[in-house]
């Protein structure tokens, strides 16, 4: 009995930690939503986070280690988003439609994650940058294919990226119409000069 508790004990303690690291992981994404990293305190992120300085450290050297598992976690998303369009539609234009879309409807539905996007395209990181090669290999495909009359393909991503970017300022500045998400895509695609995907698919 004695060990059946003492491992109990010890899977309480496991959850504990991983609940209050997840706490401060919130705090961190939300102060970051609105500010750069190094505007962050970590006076702040403790309040924010409910817990004390000393519970920080526990788990986090440092702001920017902090900073970095934020990252990681909005890098996760854009991957849970993406993924289903790489592996299901073999068309560029469909893939590059699907994600734009997602990308928006995400930022609708969940209004911190669209500040930190925006936040962390100032100061690109290892998964912004993943993003854009990954945009990149779409828009280049679609050029091979004679699909774009836009053929720059760094041009190309700035044009995607770029209204992405700015609708979504848009969408945090004041609400946004449920339609919003494939009015930016046409007008997206109408920049780019594309073609409908192979089989006339819309995400």
């Amino acid at each position: 009995m004695a060990k059946v508790d003492m491992a109990r004990r010890a899977e309480i303690g496991r959850e504990k930690r991983a609940k209050t690291r997840a706490q401060i992981l919130d705090a961190g994404t939300m102060l970051l939503a609105e500010r750069p990293p190094e505007a962050l305190t970590v006076d702040g992120i403790v309040e924010a986070a409910g817990v004390a300085k000393g519970t920080f450290y526990y788990h986090f050297q440092s702001i920017e280690e902090l900073a970095a598992a934020v990252g990681a976690k909005l890098g996760d998303s854009f991957d849970e988003l993406l993924t289903p369009a790489r592996l299901e539609l073999s068309d560029p234009i469909a893939r590059l439609s699907f994600a734009f879309t997602r990308f928006l409807e995400k930022a609708i539905s969940d209004p911190i994650w669209a500040r930190l996007v925006v936040q962390s395209s100032r100061a690109p990181t290892e998964f912004t940058r993943g993003i854009r090669a990954h945009l990149k290999a779409d828009l280049t495909e679609a050029i091979d294919q004679g699909r774009l009359s836009v053929q720059d393909v760094e041009l190309a991503a700035d044009i995607v990226i770029g209204i992405c970017l700015q609708v979504m300022r848009g969408i945090l500045e004041r609400r946004a119409a449920s339609g919003v998400p494939g009015q930016a895509l046409d007008a997206v695609l109408r920049a780019l000069g594309a073609s409908q995907p192979c089989d006339g698919s819309r995400a």
